[in-house]
């Protein structure tokens, strides 16, 4: 009987551990954000694929849908699903999915916007209910958007702005 007491009590106190080492969503957020800033600045990930004429930078873990096409590819890792949206009509500065953003009413939205050598970008994460984000990774005229676990935002954001950032675009 008191071997049962205590696997129960260290079982207990284990999970109390845990939930307290574990990062907040606020912490999380932050933390994403600038690793996307990082890798934004970094801009140092090499082409290693390349979907219906786009050449691209595909994480490991990274799998393309054969649904994908040049303006509209969907990426998979694991069980999360990534899209990436290319408008071509869009230069490397633009503002345009930003600017659509900012018209949403996303109150719990973490953001910021990065400029370097003629490029735009920002990342967005917004919390979707207790245990998932909008996580969005944006320069100039190419997006890429994901809902992930809260637990995910930080690897996550990092990768999906690896993407976009990979991507040439006209001046």
């Amino acid at each position: 009987m008191f071997r049962f007491w205590k696997f129960l009590f260290l079982a207990l106190l284990s999970i109390i551990v845990l939930t307290a080492c574990g990062k907040s969503y606020d912490e999380q957020a932050t933390e994403a954000i600038l690793s996307a800033k990082e890798a934004f600045q970094l801009h140092d990930q090499h082409v290693n694929d390349e979907v219906h004429g786009v050449s691209l930078y595909k994480p490991a873990g990274f799998t393309v849908d054969e649904k994908s096409d040049a303006h509209n590819i969907v990426m998979k890792k694991g069980d999360e699903t990534f899209l990436l949206f290319i408008n071509p009509n869009e230069k490397k500065d633009s503002t345009l999915f930003y600017d659509l953003l900012k018209k949403t009413e996303d109150k719990d939205r973490f953001e910021e916007v990065f400029t370097d050598d003629g490029y735009f970008g920002f990342a967005s994460i917004a919390k979707k209910g207790e245990d998932q984000a909008e996580l969005i990774a944006s320069v100039g005229g190419i997006k890429i958007t994901t809902i992930t676990k809260i637990n995910n935002i930080e690897a996550n954001m990092g990768k999906m702005m690896e993407i976009v950032r990979s991507i040439e675009q006209g001046s």
